[in-house]
């Protein structure tokens, strides 16, 4: 990354170029050679992570939690483990759906694991034949993992080849949930025949250990043939669920040293790809799917090597576990760039573990006050990853009572990602980036920004949609949540912006001091060539002494051929009726004001369909509200001018 700090009278300024994400060659893991691992591992038969019987969960929660996860497994003792037939399987093939596939298969992972800890938390022997049951139905399948993902296997989309098995992030974390079972179980299923725990030893090591063992590198989101890309949030789920199938099943102690420390190697694939502020570029939402996949891994390696393996202290490491608290927004809204949820159920016991192994206290103070007001307290549905909801059982004697409040929000700023944030401390909330449109999850959208009042959403990124086959395919950007004609940006000569590292800012540069923060970037190469566009400055600043945003644009353009328009995405109700001014409603708060040059521009407003099953996650992200979408029509045909935008409250 090419960067320069400058230090200018009371202000701190930051330069860059448009960059793609580089590797850095931390190797933060591969420091512990395959011996040092070997020498640190607890033998299989000694490591004993998480409680077995009853009376060891007694001992560890309290005993309504106890019940609580008891009376869960209640619902599933009658339940018939449901089939997936082939027409099943085929359905992402023929229409591009993959959710009906996934509730089922999900659904059935759910159920097995609800039924396992109930039994090892109650130990009276009712649930063990479901159990058998749900063990029989899993190692029956042909794939473990779901169709959208067949383009792992060489015969591609349409019906799992069960002579080539591939490992997905599925097939990972049924491998897992079936090493969990054997763990906390195994001697109740050896009551029936020990040929159950055969079989799922036999069914893991093939569809998984060995795969991944005996060749890593036709999996490219594992990153070993790739040196000049960073990978993503599959790098880090798939070997977590890797390792933990491996320390529990493995008896072997060769094997299990040796392909941990392969399991290490590829970990630190996605350490490398991380910029130096720990950013994740694919979204908060991303942090528990991706970044706390790697903090579950390191978990385990700390447990299974009695803290001889570990980085908790790496600096690239502390900032990506800070990451997900300055993030968050107000109450249960986070930034949502590239494709995160505005709004998350953050885990809060996972926060505050993570923050107490890394000693970060500004961040265990986050994740109480997240456990607290905006945590769920579903403890199976946070995220797929099974080891971190006994990990979070586990931490709730941690977990001080009495109210936590958060301190006032500080600036951020992430170089990596180019995204500034931050608060005025008088009601006004500013995020803004800049950065280019080849981020993993991309959405078009350089130059976007956010704008919330009193914690509530006025000016949005209106998050992503449910994902289907379009989502991840060349057509990604006619989905209208995705592309910049519906993120706060210009169109300009009617040009959406184009996909691509190589369309990025340039210029940028962001400045701290004097009452405010401010990004200034030119955001002109984000168009492809054919909009014409020679310059487009953009500079976006909250003013904390006057409680304002201002937005302010500079353009030249080779030509004018085509409208030129400026969107503004909000949930609010919003009046239009006075020409110069926009006013954005907040029920039982203050209103806000937009102000605008009436002379230049021309204002319509449009509400967008959520009604199409890829809308779904759209709408529930904004629980069903009104989404609108403001477009400022400009009126003249200039090649050249400035263009200010004040943002306040009433």
């Amino acid at each position: 990354m090419n960067y320069k700090f400058l230090l200018i009278v009371m202000f701190q300024v930051c330069v860059y170029s448009a960059h793609a994400q580089e590797i850095v060659e931390r190797n933060l893991l591969r420091q512990f050679s395959r011996e040092q691992v070997a020498a640190a591992l607890i033998p299989h038969s000694k490591w004993h992570p998480f409680p077995r019987t009853a009376a060891e969960w007694r001992a560890e929660i309290p005993d309504s939690i106890r019940q609580k996860m008891i009376i869960a497994g209640e619902k599933y003792l009658s339940m018939p483990f449901a089939p997936l037939p082939a027409t099943l399987y085929l359905e992402f093939k023929r229409n591009g759906n993959r959710t009906h596939y996934e509730d089922v298969s999900f659904g059935k992972r759910a159920q097995l694991f609800a039924l396992v800890l109930a039994e090892s938390m109650e130990r009276k022997g009712r649930f063990v034949d479901a159990i058998m049951n749900g063990v029989w139905s899993f190692c029956e399948e042909s794939f473990w993992g779901v169709p959208a993902h067949y383009f792992l296997q060489r015969a591609g989309l349409g019906l799992p080849d069960v002579e080539d098995p591939s490992v997905d992030l599925f097939a990972s974390e049924t491998a897992e949930i079936l090493a969990l079972t054997d763990y906390l179980v195994g001697g109740e299923l050896d009551t029936i025949s020990p040929l159950l725990r055969k079989r799922i030893y036999y069914e893991v090591n093939r569809r998984v250990l060995v795969p991944l063992e005996r060749d890593s590198i036709p999996y490219n989101y594992l990153g070993p043939s790739r040196k000049d890309a960073p990978v993503n949030n599959w790098d880090p789920w798939v070997v977590s669920n890797w390792m933990i199938s491996l320390l529990l099943l493995e008896k072997n102690e060769t094997r299990r040293a040796t392909e941990l420390s392969h399991a290490m190697r590829l970990l630190d694939n996605y350490i490398n790809g991380l910029g130096d502020d720990g950013a994740v570029d694919e979204g908060p939402s991303y942090w528990s799917g991706g970044a706390a996949r790697l903090f579950d891994a390191l978990r385990m390696l700390d447990d299974a090597t009695e803290g001889r393996v570990s980085i908790y202290d790496a600096p690239v490491i502390q900032k990506l576990g800070a990451y997900i608290e300055h993030m968050h927004i107000a109450g249960n809204y986070f930034i949502d760039i590239a494709d995160a949820s505005p709004t998350i159920a953050a885990d809060g016991l996972l926060i505050c573990r993570v923050g107490k192994a890394l000693q970060d206290k500004d961040l265990q103070r986050f994740g109480v006050w997240a456990w607290q007001h905006i945590d769920d307290h579903d403890f199976y549905n946070k995220d797929f990853s099974k080891p971190r909801v006994l990990w979070n059982l586990l931490a709730l004697k941690d977990c001080p009572a009495g109210d936590i409040n958060l301190p006032a929000k500080k600036d951020i700023w992430f170089d990596h990602l180019q995204l500034m944030a931050g608060a005025s401390g008088k009601g006004l909330f500013l995020a803004t980036h800049a950065g280019h449109n080849g981020e993993s999850h991309n959405h078009n959208d350089v130059g976007d920004f956010m704008v919330y009042a009193d914690g509530e959403p006025v000016i949005v990124d209106v998050g992503f949609g449910t994902y289907n086959a379009k989502t991840f395919s060349k057509d990604r950007y006619q989905l209208w949540y995705l592309n910049s004609a519906h993120h706060n940006v210009p169109l300009v000569n009617g040009y959406e912006q184009a996909a691509g590292t190589r369309y990025g800012a340039r210029e940028v540069r962001y400045i701290a001091g004097d009452g405010g923060i401010s990004l200034q970037m030119d955001i002109a190469h984000a168009y492809p060539d054919e909009a014409g566009v020679k310059q487009w400055l953009r500079t976006v600043r909250l003013d904390k002494k006057n409680n304002e945003v201002l937005v302010t644009d500079n353009y030249v353009l080779e030509k004018r051929t085509g409208a030129l328009t400026q969107t503004l995405m909000t949930v609010c109700p919003v009046d239009l009726g006075t020409p110069g001014r926009i006013v954005f409603a907040i029920p039982g708060k203050r209103s806000v004001l937009l102000e605008y040059d009436a002379r230049v521009w021309e204002v319509k407003k449009e509400e967008m369909s959520t009604s199409q099953p890829d809308e779904k996650r759209v709408a529930d992200n904004w629980g069903h509200r009104s989404i609108w979408r403001l477009l400022l029509v400009n009126k003249a045909q200039e090649k050249k001018g400035k263009f200010l935008y004040k943002i306040t409250q009433l």
